[in-house]
This record gives structure tokens, C-alpha cells and sequence, in this order.
């Protein structure tokens, strides 16, 4: 083929155009040549339109496009400026303050383009009159069906006579068959090249499930051309997501989900067998460069440039019900390359779109390909939000109207590897140089290099709603804006391995089974590995398709020194090694481990974590400069690792509170899935605390926090519980990794190690994985400590006493007593006393004692001490209760009704202070008071008293800081006269004043 084949209508070929007996069918350039296939028709005769002749018009007759290109280069349809002021939504469209838009010659030519999140939003203009803009149903209907994103104010107006104002606009005024250009100061309409395309579809092969085209290649040629006519009717162009079109008259979204339509490409292919695309330039296309639509297998798409193309640049599969949950495995589209391929300036005119999106598919592997400069995101895989998965999406009651399938989706053992991805996200929010949405089991993201990500992009990797079953490893990261990773509902990720300068990610919304560890962050980007860098991309063959700028240094740095290595953990190495030289400079090193890559730095020192103890590994260092080049590996090392094991694991251990499924025992599982949190709006501190069984020197600890930055904490060891030593105090500075490491050469001797959350930036507690090294101490003190004596106890409240017996003596010393209530152990204290809540009035109860030196010898149990609690006479109980304020449900009164599973709230978003007002009926002697709050802590509180209601005076100041325990006791050094009570809540940690019960007494 050669020259320019111009269209007017779609070259279609089906299944009689198939390659056959082992033969294909090649549609390939002639040596020499650069076919075109072009849907555009060119356009000439322009004259002045105006008299000051800045604008031109020419007539083009009875044609419909959406595009005009001069010279090759996309020009704009005639549009206002950015965000035009005066606009205010009504019911059917806008009011607007302008007086000149009443004077448009062809409102309904007129469409409002409206930029929200990741959506571009296109709305036709139905009529205007009287400053009011009536726009065209149902486009009007469907952009305001998804709540929350609902289409807002223009951020332009586009396609009027009246907005042509500007070099390089144009409009096409379709009842006078003319069309209007204002021409650039560098263009010559009498010279130039101006076309406008026509055709839609250019390329179509359509095949069926039974009669499918296969066995087609196309080689080197260009498609261009190209124009896509739905967005101008109208429905308009209202996007789910990625392009997709909501269209009809549903009632509500979720009506909608199964049936957003396609966006159409240039080069459309349907049940295709064995199809290829080599070589070839899709641009200046109106819609999807190359799409590829239910039931397509085993295409190879390799070596394309995908350049100046309004949506999509390739569009693999389909994501209709069809798509996910075939009846006939010929519907798959599967076996899909996408490699070596150049995807930039895609989703230029619907910037919603993506460079590459695959939907429904089974084994596509993308690969080696260069894609940059887009508005929304790089590569998107996957569709559904986990709603159309096995068994749906548990985040959603009801699967949002959705069916709940009992079979997998057709989407799995995807390969998103070696990619070059940056300059995205540049208009478009919430999306990602790598996105995923719902399961692909054997998916995975490896070996890419992505780099210029802004705050828009969520997370350079991004794995949205239903994401499950990824790996993420090998990935270079740098100049990343926001974070490096988001699980938004990803399920069962593991993402290790991977390097970035930016260490921050997070998850949310039920993101379970995820294992995020092992990842490095270095300093800059020239500090990446060269191996993943260099290696990520067009490969060498295809590099002439958009060459990089020429590297002029090609000199590579000397070979590191031989490292050597300390061994502190028995999991981890810190390595060292001789700084290498360079004729520029050495900007970092590459780490490898038996061969395998396994960290990099700036520095001449790096940690190695998740090692085995007892284990020999070889280690070598290279060097890298900014130009990429490598050193020679440095000489091996050997390094054998020490014996030990994590003394914390699979130990007992409590905590300050916890949410929920995420339990303490969680923190010490060894499994970097799951969690310990301390629970939602808790504030600090928070801690947790192991016992290890046995007496150990401790050394050290490792602590994988949720969170890749932003805590404080100290932790401590104990011998018995009550007298704690620090082994690291970590509470000057935020953590900066995910993962802390603290070791000490002077360890600390104990059974207990607590760690305590002093600070976490408002994300509260919350722990993957806590691991204590140490050595066992022998023990030489043998001896038990005398029994204590028989202890006393003194009712104060119906729930609360206190118990109280001789000490003990011991050849060493007594350090602790264990108190036990009806044998259960309850309490471990220093002191010869303790206060016991808790309990439920008029009820008989029987405490011992137990004495323990340091060894943790004890002795036998104290002679019992057999309680009757008083009865309940609580002054407060079912009396007048008012308050400042109150949610619905949650009235004063249940704060006063005996029922501790009700309560008295404040009201969701009201500021502190709040209070709660009692009439105890009559003046009364009050004692004392206790207040159960909602929260374990974060309270702070004044109970006062008064005896008219008007002059009060204080029972209790706890305004000075938090409480720490739910239920709190106030007692008087003399009982007070009151007729009324009131409990002021002055801080509540952002929660809100929250009482399950207050109750008054008098004395016993």
C-alpha cells in the first residue's frame, strides 16, 4: 500500500476476509511508503468573513464532524474562557447573568463542557431565553443521577459563532453549511492544509461467534482522521468513568452501571482471531484509536504509535455482562500484547479517557510500552467495582441493584510490566499511572517506571474498588506527588519490592488481606535502580518511535568497594561498603542479594530487612550515575545470619482498646495482612503489651506500623508489669517508614514489652506487625515470696471497692501483686492496694492475693476476703435530664434510664463544650458521681452542682486532660447538698459530648 486512501464510508472486512489454510492476510506498507488511511475531507475556497478579515469561512455543505485540523494540528472549537462567571444550576439548566448569550444565533448548537473529578462532562444546549439555559434532555437527566458527582457549573461553553474570538478557533455553522476559522498568525489559509474528518468508524472487522475474522495483520500505516458524532445528540457525553457513557432514561445510577456504552474506535475489531497491528500511526482520530470489542483473541499489538487521539488510545474488551460472565467462552477477549507501543496525547478532547484500558479480559499483558502526556490516567484495568465479581461487593448492601454472580468474572492473569508512564493526571482527579478496579486473580504490576504524577493521581498505582489479587513488585517510582500506592477496597494486594522517593501510600474502605512491606525509598530519582530504569519503555528495537533526548555519557562509574555487614537482628543486615567513583559524579547504588535485586540508596550503607536467621546470603553493590550507566558488580560478601527468633510471636498480648476484627492479637500473628487498630476517633496514646513467657535481655524491636509515616512511641520492658525500663523512646520525631527499628548494645532484662503510640498524626494506633529479639536470661532465684496477708475490702460504690492487705517479704525483694476476683486474675500492682470497678451491686465477691518477686517466683494465695457489694441506689436514676443538645435517638434521657446500652449524644457535628443537666428532685447529699462515657478515652469533663440551678458550684475539674477509662469516679471529701447535676463536656477529641450513663450516690 501506498499514498492516502481518503473514505466515506468504513472499510469493513468479516470473516470471508480472513487468512486461511496457515496464510495471513497482510495490509502492509510498500517499501518506501507511508500509507494513510483517511476518513477527512479537505477544505478550501476560504474567504474573509469579517471586515477587519480576522476570521475566515469556507462552504463545506451538508457535514457533521467535531474536529478541524490545519496543517496536521488540532485546532479548538470556538469556546469562552475558563469558568465563566454569572452561572447559577436550576432545575432544567442554568441562569446565567450575561445578556449576551440571549443573542445566540444557534443555541442548540451550543454545548456546556464541565470538568468534575474524573470526568469531562458535555452537555447540548436545548434553547435559551431570558437569562435562563435550558439544556437537552435526557443528557440534563443523566448528569445528575450519580450523587456527589453530579455535573456543576460550565467550565467552558464551546461550539458558538458568537465564541469565536481567538487564533486557532473554528466553528461550523451546519444550517448555513459554512464553516468559520480564525487563523493563527504563522497560517495561510491559502496555503494550508485544512481538514475536517467525516468517518467514524475507518477499519471495522467483524466477525462472529461463529464465524469469527482472523489471521489479519496491518503494517505500517497510519489511520487518521477520524470523528465521533454521539456527544453532539442529545444525550450528550455523560460519563460513568474512563469514557464510558451513561445513556437512556434510567431513574436512578445504579440502573445504569451494566449498561455504560463504549466509546467507538477508529479501528474497530469484533470476534477477530489472531489479528495484528504492527507499526502503524493511529492520530488525529474522533473517539478510541484502536478498539477491540467482545470475543477477540490472541491480537498482537506491537509497535504502534497512538498519537492526537480525543479518547482512548487502545481499548481492549468489553464491559458489559456479555464481557464479564460469558455463556459461550467464544465471547472472551483474551490473549492480548500490548508491547513496545507510544500512547501520548491520547484523551485530548475527552479527558476522561485513557491512554490504555482494558475491561473484561483474560490474559493481556502490557508491556514495554511509553505512555505520557494525557489528562486522566496512564493504563486502567479491570471494570465492575467488585459488583460484578464472585459474590459481588460486600462494601455495598444490596450490590448496589446489581446481580450477584456465583462465578468468576472473565478478568484475570492480567500483566502490566515494563512500562515507561509519566506527565498524566494534568486536568483529570482520582486516577493513577496504573489503575485496577475488581478481581484479576494472577494479576500483576511489575518492572514499570513511572514519574511526574501530581496530587491529583490518588496513587501512582492505584487499585480502586474490588481490586484483588495483585502483585506489585519491581516498580520505579519518582517525582510522585501525592503517594506511591492506594488501596481503595483492595483486597488480598501484596505490593514488595518496589522503589520510590515517595514512601507515602495508604488503604481504606475494607482494604483486607493486603501485605504492603519491603519497599525502599531513596532520595531522588537518579538514585533508582538503572536496572528497572533502563530497562522500562520502548525497548531498543523501538526506541526511534519517539526518541528520548541523547544521553552524551557513557562512561560508567568504578566498582563499589566490597561490603561488609552487622548483623543486629536475626533478620536483618546492615550493609557498608567504599564509595565508586565517576566522570560526573556516582548518584546511587543497587543492592543484590544472591542475584536478585533487592534494595538501592545514595548512600554507602543500606538495611536489609526480611532475612532468615541462620541463613548465609551473597551480597554485591553496584554504582549508577544520572546518565543510567552501571558499575561492575562489587566483590561478594558472605554473610551468615545469626540464630534467634521473634520472642513476640503468636504471644499474649493486650492493648489499651481495639477496633472491632482488628484485635491485638493481630500485631504479633506474623502475618503483615493484618492489624491491630486502637479504634475509630480514640485519641492518643494507645499501647500494646506482650508478654513473652519467659524472662529475656531484650535488644530489640521492629515495628510495622499502618501508616508509611507519621507516629511517635516508646517501648518498654518490664520484669513484672509494673516497673518498666525504656528500651527506645521514638517520641521527639514522626516515623518516617512504615517499618521502625529499634536496637539497643545495653539491653533491657523483663518478660513484659509494652509499646505505647504517643503520637499518630490523628490516624490513632494501629500496628501490621510487632516483633521483640532478645536472649534468655537464666534464672538463679528460686525462692517464692512470703504469702501476703488477709486482705480487707471497702465497698465505695455498688460497683466500685477497693482491696487492700499486709505486704508480703521475699529474700530479694516483693515487686508485684497479682489480685484475683473469684480466681480470675484482674489486677498487677506494686502496692498493697487496689481499687476494683466493674462489679454489679448487691452481689457477693471473694478476692486473694498473690505476691511475685522479680524472678516472678510467687507465692500461694492470701486467705480470701469474701465482699457483699451495696445495693443500687442510684439518686439519678429515671430523674429529669436535660442537656445542650441532642441527636435523634440519643436523647438526655437515656443517660439516666439504668441501661448501659443506651446513651445521651450531643449531636453529630456540634462543637464541644456540651452538657448534661440532672433534677435529682430534692436537695440530696452526693457523695459521689460516676460518668460512663461512649469512647474507652478522650474526654474531658467539669460535674458540678447546684441547688436552685442557677449558682453551681464544682464537684470535679477533670478538664485538664483526657480520661482514659470509660467509666470515670468522682467522690466528694464531704458529701455536698445538690438538687441538680450537670456534667460539662469541655473536650471530646472531635467526637462529641457522649454519655451511656451518669449516675449520683450518697454514702454506704
Amino acid at each position: 500500500m501506498s499514498g492516502t486512501y481518503r473514505l466515506s464510508h468504513t472499510f469493513a472486512l468479516t470473516a470471508r476476509d480472513s487468512g486461511r489454510d496457515g496464510h495471513r492476510i497482510v495490509y502492509e506498507a510498500a517499501p518506501g511508503a507511508h500509507p494513510v488511511i483517511s476518513g477527512g475531507e479537505q477544505v478550501t475556497g476560504w474567504v474573509p468573513a469579517d471586515g477587519a478579515g480576522r476570521v475566515y469561512k469556507a462552504k463545506v455543505g451538508d457535514i457533521d464532524t467535531r474536529q478541524l485540523y490545519v496543517n496536521g494540528e488540532l485546532e479548538t472549537r470556538a469556546r469562552s474562557g475558563k469558568n465563566p462567571s454569572g452561572f447559577s444550576k436550576t432545575s432544567t439548566g442554568y441562569a446565567f447573568t450575561d445578556p449576551t448569550l440571549n443573542t445566540y444565533k444557534r443555541p442548540s448548537d451550543l454545548e456546556v463542557v464541565s470538568s468534575w473529578g474524573w470526568k469531562l462532562m458535555r452537555c447540548p444546549v436545548q434553547s435559551i431565553a431570558d437569562n435562563k439555559m435550558t439544556m437537552q434532555q435526557p443528557c440534563w437527566h443523566n448528569a445528575h443521577l450519580q450523587q456527589g458527582q453530579e455535573i456543576q457549573n460550565p467550565t467552558w461553553l464551546e461550539n458558538a459563532r458568537e465564541l469565536l474570538d481567538t487564533p486557532g478557533e473554528w466553528y461550523l455553522d451546519k444550517g448555513e453549511g459554512e464553516i468559520y476559522y480564525m487563523p493563527k498568525a504563522d497560517q495561510n489559509l491559502s496555503t494550508a492544509t485544512v481538514t475536517v474528518p467525516l468517518v467514524q468508524d475507518l477499519v471495522d472487522l467483524n466477525g462472529t461467534r461463529t464465524d469469527p475474522v482472523g489471521n489479519v495483520s496491518f503494517r505500517g500505516i497510519t489511520f487518521s482522521y477520524s470523528t465521533w458524532l454521539a456527544p453532539s445528540s442529545s444525550e450528550g457525553l455523560i460519563e460513568g468513568q474512563a469514557g464510558f457513557r451513561m445513556v437512556g432514561n434510567d431513574p436512578d445510577f445504579d440502573a445504569t452501571r451494566l449498561k455504560w456504552q463504549k466509546t467507538p474506535g477508529a479501528v474497530n475489531v469484533s470476534y477477530g482471531h489472531g489479528i495484528g497491528f504492527e507499526g502503524n500511526t493511529f492520530t488525529h482520530l474522533g473517539a478510541v484509536g484502536l478498539n477491540l470489542n467482545t470475543g477477540t483473541q490472541g491480537t498482537d499489538i506491537t509497535g504502534n504509535v497512538f498519537r492526537q487521539i480525543a479518547a482512548t488510545g487502545v481499548q481492549i474488551g468489553g464491559v458489559e455482562v456479555i464481557d464479564a460472565h460469558p455463556d459461550d467462552p467464544r465471547d472472551i477477549t483474551k490473549d492480548t500484547q500490548v508491547a513496545n507501543n507510544v500512547v501520548t496525547k491520547a484523551a485530548d478532547q475527552y479527558n476522561g479517557s485513557i491512554g490504555i484500558l482494558a475491561g473484561y479480559t483474560d490474559h493481556t499483558t502490557i508491556t514495554h510500552n511509553k505512555v505520557y502526556d494525557l489528562p486522566y490516567t496512564g493504563i486502567s484495568v479491570g471494570w465492575g467495582w467488585g459488583l460484578t465479581d464472585q459474590g459481588g461487593d460486600t462494601n455495598y448492601p444490596g450490590n448496589l441493584g446489581v446481580p450477584i454472580w456465583d462465578t468468576p468474572t472473565t478478568s484475570r492473569d492480567t500483566e502490566v510490566t515494563d512500562n515507561e508512564i509519566y506527565d498524566i493526571m494534568k486536568s483529570q482527579a482520582d486516577g493513577g499511572a496504573i489503575y485496577t478496579l475488581s478481581s484479576n486473580p494472577g494479576g500483576v504490576v511489575s518492572g514499570n517506571y513511572i514519574h511526574g504524577t501530581p496530587p491529583p493521581a490518588y496513587g501512582a498505582i492505584y487499585h480502586d474498588e474490588g481490586s484483588r489479587y495483585w502483585t506489585n513488585t519491581g516498580n520505579a517510582l519518582c517525582d510522585i506527588a501525592y503517594q506511591w500506592l492506594f488501596l481503595n477496597h483492595g483486597m488480598d494486594i501484596d505490593a514488595t519490592g518496589n522503589f520510590t522517593t515517595q514512601p507515602a501510600f495508604s488503604t481504606q474502605a475494607n482494604s483486607t488481606g493486603s501485605t504492603i512491606s519491603g519497599n525502599t525509598t531513596v532520595g531522588s530519582c537518579a538514585q533508582l535502580p538503572a536496572s528497572i530504569v533502563n530497562n522500562a519503555g520502548l525497548q531498543p528495537s523501538y526506541r526511534h518511535l519517539d526518541p528520548d533526548p541523547a544521553v552524551t555519557d557513557h562512561q560508567v562509574p568504578s566498582r563499589p568497594g566490597t561490603p561488609s555487614a552487622v548483623t543486629d537482628f536475626p533478620t536483618i543486615a546492615d550493609l557498608t561498603w567504599a564509595a565508586s567513583t565517576d566522570d560526573t559524579a556516582v548518584t546511587g547504588y543497587s543492592v543484590y542479594r544472591d542475584g536478585k535485586l533487592v534494595s538501592a540508596t545514595g548512600s554507602t550503607s543500606v538495611r536489609l530487612p526480611g532475612l532468615t536467621a541462620g541463613q548465609t546470603y551473597t551480597f554485591k553493590i553496584t554504582a549508577r550515575d544520572a546518565a543510567g550507566n552501571v558499575s561492575q558488580p562489587s566483590q561478594p560478601v558472605k554473610v551468615t545470619m545469626p540464630s534467634g527468633s521473634d520472642l513476640a510471636l503468636k504471644k499474649p498480648i493486650t492493648a489499651s482498646s481495639y477496633s472491632e476484627d482488628n484485635t491485638p492479637a493481630k500485631a504479633v500473628d506474623g502475618d503483615l495482612s493484618t492489624r491491630w487498630a486502637q479504634g475509630l476517633g480514640l485519641p492518643d496514646p494507645s499501647w500494646i503489651q506482650v508478654d513473652l513467657g519467659a524472662s529475656y535481655d531484650v535488644n530489640g524491636a521492629i515495628t510495622t506500623f499502618e501508616k508509611a509515616s507519621g507516629y511517635k512511641y516508646r517501648v518498654e520492658v518490664s520484669p513484672d508489669e509494673v516497673h518498666w525500663k525504656t528500651l527506645a523512646d521514638r517520641t521527639a520525631a514522626n516515623t518516617t517508614a512504615a517499618t521502625d527499628y529499634a536496637h539497643t548494645d545495653d539491653p533491657v532484662a523483663g518478660r513484659f514489652v509494652r509499646l505505647t503510640v504517643t503520637g499518630s498524626s490523628w490516624n490513632g494506633g494501629s500496628i501490621y506487625d510487632f516483633q521483640v529479639y532478645g536472649t534468655p536470661r537464666t534464672v538463679t532465684d528460686h525462692t517464692a515470696p512470703t504469702t501476703p496477708g488477709h486482705p480487707t475490702v471497702k465497698p465505695l460504690l455498688p460497683g466500685l471497692v477497693d482491696v487492700s492487705w499486709p505486704a508480703a517479704t521475699d529474700d530479694t525483694g516483693v515487686t508485684s501483686y497479682v489480685v484475683y476476683q473469684d480466681g480470675k486474675r484482674i489486677g498487677v500492682t506494686d502496692a498493697t492496694t487496689l481499687r476494683v470497678s466493674g462489679l454489679t451491686a448487691a452481689t457477693e465477691y471473694s478476692f486473694t492475693v498473690v505476691a511475685r518477686d522479680e524472678a516472678l517466683n510467687a507465692s500461694d494465695p492470701s486467705q480470701a476476703a469474701v465482699v457483699t457489694t451495696p445495693a443500687d441506689h442510684d439518686l439519678a436514676l429515671n430523674r429529669t435530664a436535660t442537656a445542650s443538645s441532642e441527636s435523634e435517638g440519643y436523647a438526655p434521657a437515656k443517660a439516666v434510664d439504668g441501661d448501659l446500652s443506651t446513651r445521651w449524644a450531643q449531636g453529630l457535628g456540634l462543637p464541644d463544650p456540651s452538657w448534661l443537666q440532672v433534677d435529682l428532685g430534692k436537695d440530696t447529699a452526693v457523695s459521689a458521681v460516676v460518668t460512663t462515657f461512649e469512647l474507652t478515652s478522650g474526654y474531658k469533663y467539669r460535674l458540678e452542682y447546684s441547688t436552685d440551678g442557677q449558682n453551681w458550684s464544682t464537684f470535679e475539674d477533670h478538664t485538664a486532660e483526657n480520661t482514659t477509662a470509660r467509666t470515670n469516679y468522682a467522690f466528694a471529701d464531704t458529701p455536698v447538698t445538690a438538687r441538680f447535676l450537670r456534667l460539662a463536656v469541655t473536650g471530646s477529641s472531635g467526637n462529641g459530648g457522649s454519655v451511656y450513663e451518669l449516675q449520683a450516690y450518697g454514702g454506704f
